[in-house]
């Protein structure tokens, strides 16, 4: 239950934000220091894109750095350095000493539940279904029930990621720093924990792997997807989903009829920073597993063409392409078509190729691709180039317009059906599945451009919702708020402006933009915000019905404090009459990082 008021946590991150005095000697902290500017201060002091602001990383866990620098995303940027090294690093940028996560064994339960089975009112996969419409037809509490929402128990989980998954009686919640964690849906305490010793950004898929055995399945930043029995924890399978050394899996795997359908992509972008670096021979797609054995049964591509030699660059490196086109998301299926949809990102190196940015269509059975439907051509785009062909970068330069959001299958009252994705413009994108994925329409409902990532639509019978990324394209320019668009034309059916209260934290970092997915339930889309705050929005009008500030802290059952913060990506789902929420699973480039699971329930009980 909360424990402490919002003024102690802030003066918790004032803490956290000041600077690193005392955490180390100061022959560490100037080794440290000299680390950060040979190897990292030239993106973290001049952040574009994704890169985070040095700022950023200071409400960080230490050992959420450790675990970037030596399994996750910068480990080529860290290479050959030693773990005291690594260590010594994390305790400079963020003043801190150094950490663990909470012991896996804390509040372990006392009995074994029910085996997780998914069923009617769960929420086994990313959209809660494979169409990824993020609709709860039973969330297990109605409209009238909002007002009377409270937490009900946290669980301190340090580098959230993805969001929480249920399966029967077990949520299953994963940390950046790798560990998956299955909990009592209902009292919070841990069934088990599995560590993969790698990163990870993406929720699990639940489902069955051959017999009566049912499994959780994810993947990692080391693009190795696993399989583990989702009542105890047992690896059952571990698959090298794509042999590229850069490859990596950022969206959740889908879960469909006995298969794993794996969204892959790529850390090119930032590798290539590097004139020395052959940029670039990475094809995203989507890999589909046996979920039995985790054998592989195909493997999908958004670029159709093989990467050849094209130019040599400035360094004498010989590059290669077509490349890029990685797949940020989870992969949609069409059991109709017989088809599977994944969207895909910006190019890394020309010459042009139509996958990119773009919804691309593959064949179930095989993974041939069948067609693709490209929102913006040519955007080619690498970290830190400024639009000269110096090293690999490209000449002109593009504009990072990856689709951030699956693309949502959502069928209209008169049957007919319609693919609708968001991307980095700020833009919402809907194509028509029945003819070769043909624009039906755009809207606008951001201004876009770096951090205005769309990670999740929903949709309820005509109707789209999208949470506002940024500045509002709809007036006042207000960040945040809720659009409501017809399904078929994409016309604003209703605009509802965000509020821009306090943070909690004081006003350094204080946003209210709202990139995080939404989850709609009859009557409501609920929406989480950078500030902190989950609100739910009517989908008759848009008015706000009910907001809670989750930026407070908590008294964890698993013994230790969760502090609430950002709440980003992929974070509330509502299952079995339970209201879940990661606050704090931040972004990159987010202001403020937490570490709360939030069970919320109608009176808290």
């Amino acid at each position: 239950m909360p424990h402490t008021s919002a003024g102690l946590l802030a003066a918790i991150l004032v803490l956290a934000l000041s600077s690193p005095a005392t955490a180390q000697s100061d022959g560490q902290d100037k080794a440290a220091a000299a680390i950060f500017a040979e190897r990292c201060a030239v993106c973290h002091d001049h952040p574009t894109g994704r890169t985070p602001a040095r700022a950023y990383l200071l409400p960080r866990m230490p050992s959420e750095i450790v675990h970037a620098l030596s399994h996750g995303v910068m480990r080529n940027q860290a290479a050959g350095l030693s773990e005291d090294q690594m260590g010594a690093l994390a305790v400079y940028l963020t003043g801190r000493p150094l950490d663990r996560e909470p012991d896996a064994k804390a509040n372990s339960c006392t009995a074994n539940g029910d085996p997780p089975k998914p069923g009617p009112g769960q929420w086994s996969e990313w959209g809660g279904g494979p169409a990824n419409t993020r609709f709860q037809p039973d969330p297990g509490f109605g409209v009238g029930d909002l007002p009377r929402l409270k937490v009900k128990w946290a669980f301190a989980l340090p580098g959230l990621t993805g969001e929480p998954i249920v399966a029967g009686n077990t949520l299953f919640v994963a940390s950046r720093l790798g560990r998956v964690f299955a909990l009592d849906s209902a009292t919070g305490c841990t069934r088990w924990s599995f560590d993969t010793e790698s990163t990870m950004r993406s929720a699990v898929a639940v489902g069955g792997a051959g017999g009566t055995t049912v499994a959780a399945f994810f993947g990692d930043q080391n693009a190795d997807v696993r399989a583990v029995d989702a009542a105890t924890g047992r690896l059952l399978w571990k698959t090298h989903a794509d042999p590229y050394p850069n490859a990596m899996i950022v969206g959740a795997v889908t879960y469909h009829d006995g298969r794993v359908y794996v969204p892959v992509t790529a850390n090119d972008e930032a590798d290539a920073l590097d004139p020395a670096y052959p940029c670039c021979k990475f094809r995203g797609g989507v890999v589909a597993l046996e979920a039995a054995n985790g054998r592989i049964l195909w493997r999908g591509y958004t670029i159709h063409e093989e990467p050849k030699p094209t130019r040599v660059n400035s360094a004498g490196t010989q590059m290669f392409g077509p490349s890029g086109g990685g797949v940020w998301s989870a992969p949609t299926i069409d059991p109709k078509r017989k088809l599977i949809y994944a969207a895909s990102g910006n190019g890394y190196s020309g010459p042009a190729a139509d996958g990119t940015d773009a919804v691309v269509a593959f064949d179930l059975d095989t993974g041939g691709r069948v067609w693709a439907s490209q929102a913006l051509a040519e955007d080619i785009w690498l970290y830190r180039c400024e639009g000269k062909a110096v090293g690999n970068c490209p000449d002109p330069m593009g504009v990072d317009f990856d689709f951030t959001s699956p693309p949502m299958l959502q069928t209209a009252s008169d049957g007919h059906q319609v693919l609708v994705a968001g991307s980095k413009s700020g833009i919402v994108w809907a194509f028509d599945p029945d003819h070769q994925g043909k624009l039906l329409w755009q809207t606008r409902i951001a201004k876009g451009g770096p951090g205005d990532d769309i990670w999740g639509l929903a949709a309820n019978g005509d109707n789209v919702f999208a949470a506002i990324p940024g500045p509002s394209a709809e007036g006042p320019n207000t960040p945040g708020g809720m659009t409501a668009m017809a399904l078929t034309t994409g016309k604003t059916a209703w605009h509802m402006a965000g509020p821009t209260p306090p943070c909690a934290w004081g006003e350094t970092g204080c946003e209210h933009r709202q990139p995080a997915a939404v989850t709609v339930i009859p009557g409501a889309i609920l929406s989480g915000a950078l500030d902190g705050h989950l609100r739910a929005y009517s989908t008759v009008d848009g008015k706000i019905l009910w907001d809670m500030d989750t930026a407070a802290a908590y008294d964890a059952v698993n013994g230790i404090k969760a502090y609430g913060g950002n709440i980003d990506g992929s974070a509330q789902i509502v299952a079995n009459g339970t209201l879940f929420v990661n606050s704090g699973n931040a972004t990159a480039t987010s202001p403020r990082r937490g570490d709360a699971v939030l069970a919320i329930t109608v009176d808290g009980k």
